[in-house]
């Protein structure tokens, strides 16, 4: 338990991904309604990089997420 303590303490708000080396992938998949990008995390286990990349390929395929450009105010 002082173990995942101390690592809490390192990576904040960063993934638990990041510490043990599983693959991960952050996927955009809708705009909330003030355009704000709406996502999700999808990890698997270590050595299945393969089977997560073609998971994300085929779920931004059915249901591409829209190019948006953001407007910038000088």
């Amino acid at each position: 338990q002082q173990i995942i303590d101390r690592l809490s303490e390192w990576v904040g708000f960063t993934p638990l991904q990041n510490v043990t080396g599983e693959p991960a992938i952050s996927l955009p998949l809708a705009q909330s309604a003030n355009g704000m990008p709406v996502g999700m995390m999808l990890s698997a286990p270590t050595g299945q990089e393969r089977r997560l990349l073609e998971l994300a390929y085929e779920l931004e395929a059915a249901r591409p997420f829209p190019k948006i450009q953001a407007s910038v105010q000088a």
